[in-house]
């Protein structure tokens, strides 16, 4: 129903937190590869033919699957192929049928196939034929990046020594994925999965292709627009980039916005101290997190699925909870257990166990190893002095959620890979105006870079007011969000910008909320990513 986000839809959400880090300077120009990218040397590629077959894994279950053939370094593409993965779920309504829609669900490193089926139902599956797409390096298509090692700490309010830790950690980590996969790691870059998507276009056989991505997939869709405007139709990025943040400035924005969730947070449930217990000032609210916070690097909890629970975990989660207003009832519920000490219900913690083995499978996973091979496209600040004081800075002002996380040396902090061109500069010139949506407290990609990239493409803004989620245009969301969008992509009708009320905070009785829910919970202690709102 309308009106309402579904929990399954809130804990995807969830997993989409933390992303890359954006460089420091605005990124170069770039035409297409000079070598060519045009229509003949492609000629192979377009005109390949496409085995379609039912999908085999559960979660695609009722959509068709095939694999697109396109080179590795689109300046030889007489060299090596790769395949790109892609599901297609038909328009339900063929005599309207107006296209394909392309669709990418964040990341970079999220697998995309999943969305060709969330659309069925709506305006929008009765007229496109849509799209999803395991982008270049991930999902099902191959090669698949896959280092061997394991991903850099998580630290949102690190000490010194952990920042010298976390320093070390990135710089293994990059040689590590340097020695694995260097052949394949300069190719993994936004331009050439966008120059895949008109590959796909074109084996389609689509003049045009219409296009719906979130988080990073509003940057690919901006990319994809400024490298082939004339074969853009319409577009609706949700939840922007920053246009000029590629990429550690970007993702340095979210820790402050996590502490504007933090301040709507701690004020409510400073409210309902009498229920919670947390403190009746946002003052005290946020020195009783602060103390569970110190007791539990002092002593980890060992009572839920996964590593151990330390002061890491419950700074991370206690920013994610800020920021879902219409569950801060069932999450204040469960941060109770953590903030007394006391042992979580046996039930919920089966329940936990059971999703976490589910999640092995799951095939909309994020792979992180991409993402940070798509994130070194850009140039990182050298010096790390400068991340360093970054670190101590953002652990100070900003603990909770991803915190100093970004601030600290990243992997492409020490890139020594040649890139093959600089990132793409965003611009729009000869094609429609894209639909953009954006959060007024979006912690991933914050209301302002929503703003900007508005302002650069020149298209209208749907601000979801009120609102700490991250993508709206879902199946089952805000009704002033789908309807015009659906007004846009199925009728071509393009509205001025507008504000949708988001969900409301949730009411607190005078008893303490229902025992959580698993599922909405689970999502809260995932690895930070800019990864699949799916």
């Amino acid at each position: 129903m309308r009106g309402t986000r579904a929990n399954t839809m809130t804990a995807g959400v969830l997993v989409t937190v933390l992303a890359a880090s954006l460089a420091a300077a605005a990124p170069a120009a770039a035409d297409p590869l000079d070598s060519p990218a045009d229509d003949s040397a492609l000629a192979e590629f377009h005109d390949q033919e496409l085995a379609w077959a039912p999908c085999t894994e559960e979660v695609l279950q009722g959509l068709e699957c095939t694999d697109v053939e396109v080179p590795l370094d689109y300046s030889d593409p007489d060299g090596e192929r790769i395949t790109v993965a892609v599901s297609r779920a038909r328009a339900s309504d063929p005599d309207r049928r107006r296209g394909i829609l392309l669709t990418n669900p964040g990341g970079p490193g999220g697998p995309g196939r999943v969305l060709g089926g969330y659309y069925e139902g709506t305006r929008v599956g009765g007229v496109y034929d849509v799209i999803g797409m395991d982008p270049r390096g991930t999902g099902a298509s191959s090669p698949r990046m896959d280092c061997g090692n394991d991903p850099v700490p998580v630290y949102p309010r690190p000490t010194d020594a952990e920042i010298s830790e976390a320093t070390r950690e990135a710089i293994r980590y990059q040689r590590e994925c340097q020695r694995a996969q260097g052949g394949l790691r300069p190719h993994m870059t936004t331009a050439n999965t966008a120059r895949d998507m008109d590959v796909i276009r074109a084996a389609l056989g689509e003049e045009k292709t219409n296009y719906l991505g979130y988080s990073y997939g509003t940057y690919l869709g901006a990319v994809y627009g400024s490298l082939f405007p004339e074969r853009l139709d319409r577009s609706v990025l949700d939840s922007p980039v920053h246009p000029d943040g590629v990429w550690r400035e970007m993702f340095l924005m979210q820790a402050p916005a996590y502490s504007a969730n933090m301040d709507r947070y701690t004020a409510w449930a400073a409210r309902h101290d009498d229920v919670l217990g947390f403190g009746s000032t946002q003052e005290e609210v946020h020195a009783t997190f602060d103390a569970t916070s110190a007791r539990l690097r002092e002593e980890p909890r060992d009572d839920l699925p996964g590593p151990a629970y330390d002061s890491h975990a419950f700074d991370f989660e206690v920013g994610q909870i800020s920021r879902y207003q219409q569950f801060w009832d069932l999450n204040s519920d469960y941060l109770g257990y953590l903030v007394r000490g006391e042992p979580f219900p046996t039930a919920l913690v089966s329940e936990l166990e059971a999703l976490a083995e589910e999640e092995e499978e799951d095939v909309t996973l994020t792979n992180l190893d991409l993402q940070t091979a798509v994130l070194c496209e850009a140039e990182w600040p050298g010096r790390v002095s400068r991340y360093h004081a970054d670190a101590r800075e953002y652990r100070e002002e900003h603990p909770y959620g991803v915190g100093a996380y970004w601030s600290v040396p990243h992997p492409c902090t020490f890139n020594t890979l040649d890139r093959p061109e600089p990132p793409v500069e965003l611009e729009r010139d000869g094609y429609p105006e894209p639909l953009l949506i954006a959060g007024e407290f979006d912690a991933n990609t914050p209301y302002e870079a929503g703003v900007a990239m508005a302002k650069r493409l020149e298209g209208p803004l749907v601000t979801v007011a009120g609102d700490g989620g991250h993508g709206f245009y879902l199946p089952g969301g805000l009704e002033c969000v789908a309807d015009p969008v659906e007004a846009y992509l199925v009728d071509g009708v393009v509205p001025e910008d507008l504000t949708c009320q988001g969900l409301p905070p949730a009411e607190m009785g005078t008893e303490p909320a229902a025992e959580p829910d698993a599922e909405q919970l689970a999502p809260l202690r995932e690895e930070p990513v800019l990864g699949p709102v799916a």
